[in-house]
């Protein structure tokens, strides 16, 4: 029954600083004397492909004591609100099309849900709108780029609900400095080779290259794709999911503005290609950008030539490209017995909605929710913490795949694939039989720890232009309804008067 008094976190970047400082935070706010260490290797790069972030990451970053001010500065950051899904609905040499997933919900005039309404009115061919245009301001501030908020907004407050745009190594290094010099972490650098289990199947300590041991009570694996102490000591199975995803390679590419005030677009851009899709995250001083494929459907020489010609840079043309390749699945425990793996090490699935970042705070602060005071309490709430992990997974899995399995495009194999019902997780299966009669409500989406809530899921059915075959509306006059989505549009029209651009309040804000 002894207390736990030691955590130490396993690796550094985004996932282990992000983890330490929250744990450190949340210990120090609830008066528990656990001292938390880092220990990271010198010589091991982070991964760091992940420039954007869930809305989540506001209150993250507020509740471990950081000034949104310094972290924009620090972070080469940009305010994010959305995605913006490009040719993923009809080949582009047909057809082109886009729609938006905002981070703000559907509006409610009145308290009206116009969501019926809307599909009522589109299936009549008298909706000119597509649903998140009809129902959202925040769209209306993609299309041109607005800020989320004014200069004399507070910090970690919004007018429309955002997240960022970041340097994700910038954000490991700012989070070392808070950890360490306001959280009072411990950093060691150290390669650690060996993980030492004791008699109970608990991991007792772990050695370095150079013989030194450290000693915990608890450990946290943040050692990214190898999961040192989870999947390779712990020996917690991977379960993959590339049956139903099989996107798991990306070449990256980073690219200057053409000029010092080029727009800085407020949202994340995916632009579908024939085996997967680009990424185009502005930040302050340059653009990220990526094409995340199949390596089952194309070549790493394919890849890049495609990454070139979406920046018109010539096939022959030598540039500094970076290959990642990645598994895509969860463990099948993300915690067990003293060990919680926290980023890649518990799983990893493309980065389409920005869930790394974003399942990095949902497992930290998960933890830290539930750190058991000892050994005798630990595996209840490790119970409770993989059940809520492994519902987390599938609903991810099954919005990703959702993004895909709608589309219209057969013009290649890996589209062919991916809209096969073949492919189709059997959870994904099931709510799409029953949305083809009826507009999905909050009924069908009832676990509370899932991020993609029933907006997020209206914006990709509807944006795809997956429409039930019948709705339930209240009897309301045309008239009323008229004026409710007329509102709408005057509140985006307002909103382009008062607010600056994306490049121009962080200008103005730092």
């Amino acid at each position: 029954m002894t207390d736990l008094r030691n955590v130490i976190v396993v690796g550094g970047g985004t996932s282990g600083w992000l983890s330490a400082t929250y744990l450190a935070s949340s210990f120090k706010k609830t008066g528990r004397n656990i001292k938390v260490t880092l220990i990271e290797s010198a010589n091991i790069p982070t991964i760091g492909v992940g420039e954007g972030t869930f809305p989540t990451i506001v209150n993250t970053l507020y509740e471990i004591g950081l000034s949104e001010k310094d972290f924009l500065a620090s972070c080469d950051a940009s305010f994010k609100q959305g995605a913006l899904f490009k040719n993923w609905l009809h080949d582009p040499q047909e057809r082109t099309h886009g729609y938006y997933h905002p981070f703000d919900p559907p509006e409610m005039p009145k308290g009206i849900d116009l969501s019926a309404y809307w599909i009522k009115r589109k299936k009549a061919g008298t909706m000119s709108h597509d649903f998140s245009h009809a129902t959202c301001v925040q769209a209306q501030l993609c299309d041109h780029n607005l800020a989320p908020k004014t200069t004399e907004t507070p910090e970690f407050s919004w007018l429309a609900k955002y997240a960022y745009h970041l340097d994700a190594a910038k954000l490991g290094k700012v989070l070392q400095k808070h950890g360490t010099e306001k959280l009072n972490i411990e950093h060691i650098f150290a390669d650690i080779e060996d993980v030492n289990i004791d008699n109970d199947g608990y991991i007792a300590s772990i050695t370095s290259n150079e013989g030194k041991t450290f000693l915990a009570d608890f450990f946290v694996d943040c050692t990214g794709f190898r999961s040192l102490l989870l999947g390779k000591a712990l020996t917690v199975p991977f379960v993959s999911q590339s049956q139903y995803l099989s996107v798991d390679s990306a070449v990256t590419l980073q690219v200057s503005y053409e000029k010092d005030d080029s727009p800085i677009a407020t949202h994340t851009i995916s632009t579908a290609q024939e085996a997967g899709w680009i990424w185009d995250i502005s930040l302050q001083s340059r653009r990220g950008t990526g094409y995340v494929y199949s390596s089952k459907h194309t070549t790493p020489e394919r890849a890049e030539a495609v990454l070139k010609a979406y920046h018109n840079i010539d096939a022959d043309t030598d540039i500094s490209l970076r290959h990642i390749h990645f598994d895509v699945g969860y463990r099948e425990k993300s915690w067990y017995k003293n060990c919680c793996a926290i980023g890649f090490s518990s799983g990893f699935v493309e980065p389409l909605e920005a869930t790394a970042i974003a399942m990095v705070e949902a497992g930290v602060r998960s933890l830290a929710a539930r750190f058991p005071q000892h050994r005798a309490a630990m595996d209840i709430r490790q119970q409770q913490y993989n059940e809520i992990f492994v519902s987390r997974w599938k609903n991810i899995i099954d919005f990703i795949k959702l993004h895909y399995c709608l589309s219209k495009r057969k013009d290649t194999a890996f589209w062919q694939e991916h809209t096969s019902s073949k492919t189709l997780p059997a959870s994904l299966k099931a709510r799409l039989e029953a949305w083809k009669y009826y507009g999905i409500t909050d009924g069908d989406l009832p676990y509370k720890y899932d991020l993609f809530t029933l907006a997020s899921w209206q914006y990709i059915l509807y944006g795809l232009e997956f429409l039930p075959d019948y709705v339930e509306s209240a009897p309301l006059p045309d008239t009323l309804i008229d004026k409710a989505f007329e509102s709408i549009q005057i509140k985006g029209s307002n909103a382009k008067k008062q607010l600056k651009n994306n490049r121009e309040l962080i200008q103005n804000y730092l």
